[in-house]
This record gives structure tokens, sequence and C-alpha cells, in this order.
């Protein structure tokens, strides 16, 4: 298999992979917490982000570093280029959106799912847990955005590639 063809069968099915990895949690998953004691949904979405990540970030690395080769492949100056080269700074972006955007609601559910019971209760009756979860939710779908606009630019100059 060429090297070429390699790249954007992982470029492209991975950004989508991680598309619709990360839209279960926000679509299936966090719903379910919602109504549930803190001590109960904070313990469960620590899991949901640590099993997450373990994916989300290695494959977002290959997608990347797939795209990265296709833009340097491809020649300069053209759409083509500039495709793949976006289609991979899209999919990259995920990454600091979730540390700067996401991450101190992150740790503020953290800390609540290894903390003490009271602080549980008092987070979860002044809405906080609530609002927290809610907002992750809302933040993933951004993500899932951002690896679907990923895959769907890689499609786009695959094609133009072919035209």
């Amino acid at each position: 298999m060429d090297s070429i063809i390699a790249a954007k069968l992982v470029s492209i099915s991975s950004a989508f992979i991680l598309s619709g990895y990360m839209l279960s949690p926000s679509q299936n998953t966090l719903p379910l917490l919602y109504p549930q004691p803190a001590s109960v949904s904070t313990v469960l979405f620590r899991g949901v982000f640590n099993r997450g990540a373990a994916l989300v970030i290695p494959v977002t690395g290959l997608s990347v570093a797939a795209s990265a080769y296709l833009a340097y492949t491809a020649p300069t100056g053209s759409t083509e280029r500039t495709l793949w080269a976006v289609s991979g700074a899209v999919t990259f972006a995920m990454l600091p959106m979730t540390q700067v955007v996401m991450m101190p609601g992150i740790h503020r559910l953290m800390d609540l799912s290894s903390g003490e019971a009271s602080a549980q209760q008092k987070a979860a009756a002044s809405g906080e847990v609530l609002k927290l979860l809610k907002a992750w939710a809302a933040q993933n779908w951004v993500r899932v955005a951002m690896s679907g606009a990923g895959g769907l630019l890689g499609l786009y100059a695959m094609h133009l590639k072919e035209l």
C-alpha cells in the first residue's frame, strides 16, 4: 500500500473515530448522570473522562501526524496542502481547547469525586455538580465538531486531488 493512501486512511478515519467516540459521552452517558447523587455522578464522570483520555490523546496524535505528512507531501502552495494542514490543525486544536476551556471544570469534578460526602452534597445542593456536568457535555460537543470537521476537510482534500 502506498504511504499516501495509508496516511489518508489513517488521517480521515481516525478523525471520524474521534468524533464518534467523543459524541457518546455527551449524547448518551452524561445525561444519565444528571439526576444521580454527586457521590455517584462525579465518580462515574471520573471514569468516563479517564477512559476517554486514554483513547483520545493517542488517536488525535495519529490523525494529526498523518495530516501533517499529507500536507508535507502535497504540492507547495496547493489547496490540497492547505486542506490537509487545516484538517490536522482543527483536529489537534481539541487538545489545547480541552486544557484551556474544559480543565477547570474537569478538575473541580475530579476533586468532588474524591472529596468528602459533605462537600459533594453541598455542591449538588447548590446545583454546581449539574452545572459542571452540563458544561462539560456542551464543551465536548465542540470537540466532536472539531474532529468531525478535520475528517470532512480530509475527505474534501482527498476528493479535490482526484478531480
